[in-house]
Order: structure tokens, then sequence, then C-alpha cells
């Protein structure tokens, strides 16, 4: 009978997907390019407004008039890359001369107009300025949009001396092809500021790299390193009554010292200062921060996988050392063939879940200049000042690898005791 899955993992699949699907839709409909005289996307063309430099809000969808079509290279008013107005030109100069523009401006300018007159237009209904320029006349129309405090600008200009009724006809033109949109979900707004312009979400994928490879060769420095140290430290505890004193006797005892103020002064210090140590004190000369935090890590995890090996060491039955000498192995290769084997069986998922204690550590990495996950997630934050997305993102990214990891572990330790039986 085949296994369900979990529900989590279910649940996780199908927010991830929802959220792929959603934002990438939003993300093509609302990036536009003119291209050819023509304006493009792939929904209808979107009037952005962006207030105060971090929000972005949809105003209308905006297509061109009969006889007019979007003007090549529009100026951008305010430098950044979402289109936030359209301008219009008729296809024959000489009998479509005017100008035609779509924009989004503060409610609050509306009364620096000066007079102004209520009116219905294509449709919509808003206000309705005349003014004299340089080239010659123009005329303002302001729709109501769904913000209260931002209004759908539409602008036609005519050369030379234009009477108000034509200037009135070009703008009922262009408010037929307005269409006041949604209101801008402030969650998608946020996500597009953090992830999507200019590409930031690269920061945390690649952060994500840096940190599996910062965590799975640490662990398995930590696993060589512990597995020494479990060694010396057991054989110490084990041995020490009955060993005969001699030179074997006095280098055990040395090392196993040397290994206890090892595992004093690694479990004792905070990781995080360990690796500023080794970053800016012990190998000042080395620039490659992922290369001292492997090893950072990598020795701090080794003090605790010593630990969890003994541990094992210790339970294993003194028979099975006595069965490995009567076989003619002296006592190292007792403990390499006979007895780590048998230990790492059972301690295997204490390690595993190290490894995913080690996954965590990693996110110190920062502090000596490494992008890791973290530091993607600081960076973005440093150039939206939105701390809440990004941070939502590191967490929720560390969370579905953890949820993952455990998982596995979870699998391994059922193997094994499958495998008892």
């Amino acid at each position: 009978m085949k296994k369900k899955q979990p529900l989590w993992i279910i649940l996780c699949a199908l927010v991830v997907l929802g959220t792929g699907i959603y934002f990438s839709v939003f993300f093509r409909a609302d990036v536009l390019k003119i291209e050819n005289g023509r304006v493009s996307g792939a929904k209808s063309t979107w009037l952005i407004a962006r207030e105060d430099g971090q929000t972005y809000y949809k105003l209308a969808d905006v297509n061109a008039p009969k006889n007019y079509t979007a003007v090549k290279n529009a100026p951008d008013t305010d430098g950044d890359p979402i289109t936030t107005f359209f301008m219009f030109q008729g296809k024959d100069a000489e009998k479509q001369p005017g100008t035609l523009l779509v924009s989004g401006a503060p409610a609050s300018g509306i009364s620096d107009l000066g007079s102004g007159t209520e009116t219905e237009l294509g449709g919509k209904t808003g206000l309705l300025v005349f003014r004299e320029t340089d080239e010659g006349r123009e005329a303002l129309f302001y729709m109501e949009s769904p913000y209260p405090d931002l209004r759908i600008v539409a602008q036609a200009s005519l050369p030379g001396d234009a009477s108000d009724e034509d200037l009135t006809a070009l703008l009922s033109v262009i408010a037929e092809k307005v269409t006041p949109g949604k209101q801008l979900s402030a969650i998608a707004a946020d996500f597009k500021l953090n992830f999507l312009d200019d590409s930031r979400w690269q920061y945390l994928w690649n952060g994500l790299g840096v940190t599996l490879a910062i965590t799975l060769v640490a662990v398995l420095l930590g696993i060589v390193i512990g597995v020494l140290v479990a060694m010396v430290r057991s054989t110490w505890d084990q041995t020490q009554e009955t060993m005969r004193k001699g030179p074997g006797r006095s280098v055990l005892y040395l090392l196993n010292g040397l290994c206890k103020i090892y595992l004093t002064v690694i479990r004792g210090t905070p990781v995080v200062i360990q690796l500023m140590i080794a970053y800016y004190i012990i190998l000042a000369s080395s620039r490659n921060g992922v290369m001292v935090a492997m090893l950072s890590f990598g020795i701090n995890s080794g003090a605790y996988v010593a630990e969890i090996i003994r541990g094992g060491i210790m339970s294993i039955d003194k028979g099975q050392m006595e069965a490995g000498r009567s076989l003619g192995f002296d006592y190292i290769k007792t403990m390499w063939y006979v007895i780590i084997p048998q230990t790492m069986k059972n301690v295997l998922p204490a390690l595993a879940n190290e490894f995913i204690v080690l996954l965590k550590e990693t996110s110190v990495a920062g502090y000596v200049a490494v992008k890791d996950l973290t530091k993607g997630g600081d960076i973005i934050r440093g150039v939206t000042y939105s701390a809440f997305m990004p941070l939502l993102a590191v967490a929720a990214i560390y969370l579905v690898m953890v949820m993952f990891f455990t998982w596995l572990v979870g699998k391994l330790e059922r193997r094994l005791r499958s495998s008892d039986h």
C-alpha cells in the first residue's frame, strides 16, 4: 500500500506554487515595455504611481485610443523601472497633431490649480482645467483612482490657438481608454520591492548556496575531529586504570588533556566569538571568509560531535572489544573496524540533528563579511529600508530547510530501527 505524503508537505507545496503563480503574473503585468511605438505587457497596460519611494499603487489600465500610438522610449519622470505615465501621439501628425498623456498625481495638488470645472468626459467624472503653454494650449482632466490621496490625470495638448472644444474632445477620447484599477495589495508591493526589483531575490539564492556549502563542509570536518577526539577520550576513560606506565600511557594522557582543553574552550565560548577570532586574529592574512567560516564552524561542531560519539562508544558492550582482540586485531584496529561502525549506527540520528543545529548556527557568518542567507536578507533590507519581508523570507527558508532535514532524520531513524529486527 502506497504511503500518503505528510499534510505539511502538501500544504507547503501548494503555498509555494500559488505564490509563484501569483507574483509571476503580477511581475509580468506591471513591468511594461515600449517597443516599436507600442506599449506591451502580459496584461493590459498598467498605470503605476509611486508616492513615497517604496510603495507602488496601481491606478488604472490604459490603452492607446484610435489614431494614436504610444511614444517610443517615453521619458520616465522618477527614474524607477516602472512605467508611471503613458504618452500617446497622433499617427498622422498633420491630421492628429495633439499629444495625450496619462499619469498619476497626488490629490493634494488639485487645490493649487486654480479654477476648474467638475465635468463628465468619456464616461468619467473629474475636474477639468485649461491652461496656456509655450507650444499652445492644454487641458487636464483629474479622475478618481482606487486611492483617495491619488488621482488619474489625463492631459491633452494641441499646438497653436486651440479651442476648448478641441481639447475637450481629445480628453474624451483618452478618458474612454482609462479604466481605474483595483487597489494594489500592500503585501504584493512589498514583495516586488524586496525581491523582484533589480532581481534582489538573487541575494537570497546565492546566500542559500553559501549557507549549505558552509554547513556541509563544517559537519564533515566536525565528524572527523569528533571521531578522533572521541577515540582518545574513550580510550583513556576505559584504559587509564589498567594501562601500564610507559611512553604510550604518557602520550595518551597528554592527548586526553589537550582534548579536554579543546572541549572546554570550544563548548564554553560563543561560536560567533570563535568565528571572529579566527577571521580577525588567527587567519587575519586570509580574506576568504567562506573558508574561515567552514573551519570555524567545523572546529566548533567537532566538540559536540566528539561527546556524541564518545557517549556512543561507551555504550558499546565491552565484549565487542574482547571479540575484536580475540580475532587478532590490536586496539586501534578493533576500535576502527568493530567499535566505531556500531557506534556510528547508534549515534547517526544525533549526528543528523547536529547537522540541523549547525545549519542554523551558520546564520552568524555575516559577522565576517560572508554573504550567506542571513546576510543576503540583510543586504536587501539595507537597500529597501523594509525589514518585514526580507526577514520573513529568510526565516521561512530556514524553517523549510529544517523541516525537510528533520523529515529525513525521521526516515533515517525508522530505517535504522527496522534494520535491528
